[in-house]
C-alpha cells in the first residue's frame, strides 16, 4: 500500500484569472526581451500556474482568452459557469507614488463580519508563500467587496502581485525567473 499525504487536487477545477487583456495593455514597460505589457506579464504569469497546476493534475481554466477584457462581473460568471472549486485572479497594483511597492492579497470580506473563510485562507497562505519566494514587500492580506470577490460562488483570491509604478516591483515582474517563482509561490499556497 501506497501512503498518500497532502490535499487531493486531482479532480479539482481552478480558475486562473490574468488581469488586464484585449486592447488594455496597462503600462507598457522595458524587458530583458524588449518591451512587455502589463497584460503580457499577467497572461504569462497565469499561464506559468496554468501549467504547473495541470502538471499535478488540477483541471486548470483561465477566465479569458488573450485578446479578450471582460469586466470583473463577467470573469465572476465564468468562474460560476465552469463549476471551478477555487478561482486566483492576478493583478499589478499602481500608484502615483513610485515608493509603493509590495504584494497584497484580497479575499471576500467586509467591515459587517461577513467573510470567506477558506478564501481568507488561501490568501494567508499565497500571501506567505509569495513574500518568502520573492523577498517583495509585504502588505498582508485584506477583505473586500469587489464584483470578482462577491459575484463568485467559490473562494477566490485576487492577488496583487506587484506596483508596476514601482522601480524594484516592476525589475521583478518583467523577469521570467521571478515570474517562476511567483507561479511556484502560488502552488504551494493552493496545495496547502
Amino acid at each position: 500500500l501506497v501512503r498518500s499525504s497532502g490535499p487531493r487536487l486531482s479532480g479539482k477545477r481552478i480558475i486562473v484569472d490574468p488581469g488586464r487583456g484585449g486592447d488594455d495593455h496597462g503600462v507598457i514597460l522595458n524587458g530583458p526581451a524588449g518591451p512587455i505589457s502589463e497584460a503580457d506579464i499577467l497572461w504569462d504569469l497565469a499561464s506559468r500556474l496554468e501549467g504547473r497546476m495541470t502538471a499535478i493534475g488540477i483541471e486548470t481554466f483561465l477566465s479569458r482568452p488573450a485578446n479578450a477584457a471582460p469586466a470583473d462581473a463577467e470573469r465572476a460568471t465564468t468562474a460560476n459557469t465552469v463549476g471551478a472549486d477555487m478561482m486566483i485572479s492576478l493583478r499589478c497594483a499602481t500608484h502615483a507614488s513610485p515608493a509603493a511597492s509590495g504584494v497584497a492579497s484580497f479575499h471576500f470580506g467586509n467591515s459587517h463580519g461577513s467573510v470567506s473563510t477558506i478564501g481568507r485562507n488561501l490568501a494567508d497562505f499565497i500571501q506567505r508563500e509569495v513574500v518568502a519566494r520573492t523577498g517583495l514587500r509585504d502588505c498582508r492580506v485584506h477583505g473586500r467587496t469587489w464584483d470578482l470577490l462577491r459575484l463568485t460562488r467559490m473562494p477566490t483570491v485576487q492577488v496583487d502581485v506587484g506596483y508596476i509604478t514601482n522601480p524594484n516591483d516592476r525589475a521583478t515582474l518583467v523577469s521570467p525567473a521571478s515570474r517562476d517563482a511567483l507561479a511556484e509561490g502560488i502552488l504551494a499556497a493552493v496545495k496547502r
